[in-house]
């Protein structure tokens, strides 16, 4: 079986891939917490601070809920400018091959280092630094065949 796909990533969901990774994580928690207290403190303190205190108390209140995913966006959009245009991938029984603006690279299945599904994209990772995301837009409704073959081929290699 083969499978070929146009890798058609957009700022949004690399985004989602980030913010996902914080909110996993330990730093995520450290967000929310923060968060909460932040909440706290003003409900407490704003009626009887001055200006600037109030000015510190909005702006760390709003800090990780609406300034980091804006943030994250942002070096989102700044993380597509560096890629290439238009990535062809094609899976196929030998490995992958990718056609970036007519230039090709083959991988074979026994250097594709991972594959894991997210809620809205597969990532096929060629080494532990660089991947592939292919988004639900790309793959509709062949997301779980199309993993478990990637799951197959990659286990037949080990």
């Amino acid at each position: 079986m083969e499978y070929c796909f146009k890798s058609d990533v957009k700022p949004i969901d690399l985004w989602k891939i980030a913010m996902l990774k914080i909110y996993k994580s330990y730093t995520g928690i450290i967000n929310i917490v923060f968060s909460a207290a932040m909440m706290i403190l003003c409900a407490r303190f704003y009626g009887e601070v001055g200006t600037f205190l109030r000015a510190v108390l909005i702006f760390l209140l709003i800090l990780f809920p609406i300034l980091q995913p804006l943030a994250i966006y942002s070096r989102s959009i700044k993380q597509l400018e560096g890629l290439p245009g238009e990535v062809i991938i094609h899976f196929g029984d030998k490995g992958l091959t990718i056609d970036c603006n007519g230039q090709n690279e083959q991988i074979p299945w026994k250097r594709v280092a991972n594959a894991y599904k997210q809620f809205n994209m597969v990532v096929v990772m060629a080494d532990d630094r660089h991947g592939y995301m292919l988004t639900d837009r790309v793959l509709k409704d062949k997301k779980d065949e199309f993993f478990s073959y990637l799951c197959d081929k990659i286990k037949e290699t080990r």
